[in-house]
This record gives C-alpha cells, structure tokens and sequence, in this order.
C-alpha cells in the first residue's frame, strides 16, 4: 500500500510539473558496490530519471528518480548456481545544482531523499530511508541529446542501514 502511494504522488506531481518546457529523461548503466550490515558485493546498476525546472530557487532542477542494482555474479556466465541475488531497488527526489564549466561541459551537484528497498539476503526485505549525493559531469551531444557520467552515494540511516556507491554513464533528452 505504502509503494502504491508513493508511485501515485509522484505521478500527480510529474503531471503537475510537466506544463513547463524545461522537462528531461533520461537512464545510465554502470557499476559500484552495495554494503550495509553486510560485507560490500560489487553491483551492476541502472538508473532511471525524470528531471524538471525546480520550484524552489535554491536549486536549478528538481530530479526524480528511481535506481535499481543487483550483485554482478547474476551477470557473469556460469554464475547460476545460486538462489538469491542481493538487490536492491530506490525511489528518490534531488535537487540539482549546475555549474556550466565552459560551454562543453557542465557540473552537476545533487543532494536528495531516497526510500531503498534492501534485498541484501533472501530473508531481508527492508524499506529504509536516506540521502542521496550526487556528481555529474554533462556534455552536449547535439541540441537533444546529453551524454553524463554521474556518480551517486546513497546511504539510509535506519534498519540495515544500506549504503550504496554507483559510477554511472547514462543519457538524457530534454522533452
């Protein structure tokens, strides 16, 4: 139930954003580690977002997103043997900052709220609350497109205290 709501709030106000033109969409793939009361496992990530001009002026985008890892053995051939594959899954909320470096490149700082669903081992199924910082390097394909290299640092301060490190290539489409 609590999810259900989650998605619906974050709908209404994606429907409730998107009347300005200064909307983007945009996914990366990469790589990094996932740790808590656990030891670090090397995951393989994705990363889906939905960016808009921010109504708080603060910050110049308001980002929403949603990042999804699982433990890189569920990858790599012959690496069938087990059961369970730790994963977990995120939804956030960041603000952004930019910082246009010359007129190639920009930097993109971001700081945010995440709700993690932890599915370290099979019998571990928690929601847990934290931050989100985020680095972001940006260059222009062409007027459409953006190339990034984004890093993300997520941490959650309750049950398992999970924490994850991504090194993510990914790109964007302004809508």
């Amino acid at each position: 139930m609590r999810i259900l709501f989650i998605i619906f709030l974050l709908f209404s106000t994606f429907c409730t954003l998107a009347q300005n033109n200064d909307n983007s969409i945009g996914a990366g793939l990469g790589i990094g580690s996932f740790t808590g009361d656990f030891p670090a496992q090397t995951v393989f990530g994705a990363k889906l977002f939905y960016e808009t001009r921010s109504p708080v002026s603060i910050f110049n985008k308001l980002q929403f997103h949603t990042t999804l890892a699982q433990k890189i053995e569920k990858f790599l051939p012959d690496s069938f043997n087990s059961n369970h594959y730790s994963y977990f899954i995120n939804l956030g909320l960041s603000g952004i900052f930019e910082q246009p470096l010359n007129q190639a490149i920009t930097i993109r700082e971001g700081i945010g709220l995440i709700y993690l669903n932890d599915r370290s081992f099979d019998d571990i199924n928690t929601w847990n609350i934290g931050t989100l910082l985020s680095l972001g390097f940006l260059t222009n394909l062409n007027r459409e497109f953006i190339i990034t290299l984004n890093i993300d640092y997520g941490i959650t301060f309750n049950n398992t205290n999970s924490r994850y490190f991504l090194l993510l290539v990914g790109i964007s489409h302004g809508i």
